[in-house]
């Protein structure tokens, strides 16, 4: 840019943009290079390395993940701009292995006379009647009420192994009517419209779409999802509320769901499609405390000629015991499995995210499955594996004291761990493991179960909160059986993130933010229990 002080004619500028074409090589302008740099972020102790993260600045929910032609694409809401919440478009990348990850381009972005002037929020794919993926997802207009609706894209390039380029479709393909018959006496919660799940059988697509469901005096009777039908992706009939929550009875779950995500896990003994409905519950009415902290999910039966899901409890149950693990997607992938990827939040200070330069990660990839008492099971994705660096760093095979596992465990230090433990109880009453272990014990996350309560849990009040927004952790906790006497922990840190997947059946999801340099041990508790087997990895990075 050059300013001057007094006006030039169209000669003058042209001589002028000549002669600076010459100082360029082969007298022409060089491309912009806006591909962010990873690197920059080396150092960082609270940045993960292994779970997914965006190239830099601000992420939230990774949704629409889709398999084509076997590579894995997942999108994710992306602020490309700085470490804050605006200007959100779709950034995208691809892998093999759900594990590595390659950046992309951003898919699709806010654009003037579009669909999605005012943001491209989140959404879902499939595939459409000739085989090409389709992106389904809440278009932002606010200039319109609602504000929200669903648009669609389409690769410009089918071809393209990568599907770098998207293209929107002209026209809307859902908008919220005001009039939906949400069952006698009720009205939908008009305005709250978003997150599109969407899937096929047989020749039919259905959609689903969060929202709320009101008394026609406006008093909030709970969450919905929606559910729309369609033979060709952009023309799509109403069929009425998935299902209808109850905020009364149980008030975490919210006024509005958002990400609806409705994946099968098996079929029954009498062969009925089994399926898992999970919501992130939302409180446009407030409190805002429970706001971004819970996964709520429903199993049931699934008839799709009747349009009919029969849950086997109108019960809430929660997935996740942490209050980190939000923001829910899902796919299945070629070798049938139901996946759920997830947003951690990270809850740092809006000053943190700043001078850090990024906001938020995904969770690991998970698979769902129906346990033998029909309840959902989850665990993470057998490829997490190939993050594994090396050989391990400690394996205990045979029972062993814990005095005798904590002398073997005392060299083994890390921020950046796989941990598979099995406990058996014995005549413990509170058992399990310390992370991110200052020497002296000043700092320690501690992953316990408490037998008597049968509960597991996790002890944030010694983590340490260097930039979190929330001065005091606390204790999180949740209902659990054992196996057997025995817990078994799949426990993954990954610097400030901490996940443990319990018994295949609960997980909690947490953050700690250590001030001490130091706070890199484990550490085994609970006298009178027995360690049956416990191996620890040091993992690689999602971009290696």
């Amino acid at each position: 840019m050059k300013v001057h002080t007094d006006p030039l004619t169209p000669a003058a500028v042209t001589a002028s943009h000549s002669k600076d074409l010459q100082s360029f090589s082969g007298g022409s302008i060089p491309q912009a290079r806006m591909a962010m740099d990873r690197s920059r972020y080396d150092g960082d102790r609270y940045r993960p390395g292994y779970h997914f993260t965006a190239p830099n600045h601000w992420m939230n929910e990774p949704h629409a993940p889709i398999q084509v032609n076997g590579k894995y694409h997942l999108f994710y809401q992306h602020n490309s701009h700085g470490p804050y919440w605006h200007n959100i478009g779709w950034g995208h990348a691809v892998s093999e292995d759900l594990v590595h990850w390659k950046d992309l381009p951003d898919a699709l972005v806010p654009t003037a006379d579009s669909v999605a002037p005012d943001g491209v929020w989140s959404g879902d794919s499939t595939l459409d009647e000739n085989g090409v993926p389709v992106l389904l997802f809440t278009a932002g207009n606010d200039s319109q009420r609602p504000n929200q609706a669903t648009g669609l894209a389409r690769p410009v390039d089918p071809s393209d192994p990568d599907l770098v380029e998207w293209k929107m479709h002209p026209t809307l393909v859902t908008s919220q009517a005001a009039d939906l018959d949400v069952g006698a006496g009720r009205k939908v919660r008009y305005g709250d419209f978003r997150d599109p799940f969407v899937w096929k059988e047989g020749d039919t697509w259905f959609q689903l779409m969060g929202s709320g469901v009101q008394s026609t005096s406006g008093a909030d009777v709970g969450g919905t999802a929606l559910l729309y039908t369609s033979k060709n992706l952009t023309d799509w009939t109403y069929s009425g509320p998935l299902m209808v929550g109850d905020v009364a009875a149980h008030p975490k779950t919210g006024q509005v769901w958002e990400l609806p995500t409705f994946l099968p896990i098996g079929k029954d003994a009498q062969g009925r499609q089994r399926r898992a409905l999970l919501i992130n519950p939302a409180f446009p009415a407030g409190p805002g405390e429970y706001s971004s902290k819970y996964v709520y999910y429903w199993v049931g039966t699934w008839d799709a000629g009747a349009r009919r899901w029969t849950p086997d409890t109108t019960e809430p149950k929660l997935m996740d015991y942490g209050d980190h693990f939000t923001g829910p997607s899902g796919t299945v992938d070629d070798k049938g499995r139901s996946l759920v990827f997830s947003i951690a939040q990270d809850r740092r200070t809006e000053r943190a995210h700043y001078d850090a330069g990024w906001a938020h990660n995904a969770g690991l990839p998970i698979e769902l499955n129906m346990r033998p008492d029909g309840d959902l099971g989850f665990r993470p994705v057998e490829e997490v594996s190939r993050l594994h660096a090396g050989e391990p760093l400690l394996d205990i095979t045979a029972p062993t004291s814990i005095n005798d596992a904590n002398t073997r465990l005392a060299n083994v230090k890390g921020n950046m761990l796989h941990i598979k433990l099995t406990m058996e109880r014995g005549t413990a009453d509170t058992f399990g493991l310390d992370v991110l272990r200052s020497p002296g014990d000043e700092e320690r996350t501690r992953l316990f179960y408490d037998a008597p309560a049968g509960q597991l849990g996790v002890d944030r009040s010694r983590s340490g909160n260097n930039s979190s927004a929330e001065p005091n952790f606390g204790i999180h906790k949740g209902p659990l059986t054992l196996s057997g006497g025995n817990l078994t922990l799949d426990v993954f840190l990954d610097r400030s993130m901490i996940e443990a997947y319990a018994n295949s059946h609960k997980s909690i999801t947490t953050r700690a933010y250590p001030f001490r340099q130091d706070s890199l041990g484990l550490r085994l508790f609970g006298d009178g229990s027995v360690i049956k087997s416990m191996t620890v990895w040091k993992m690689g990075n999602m971009t290696d």
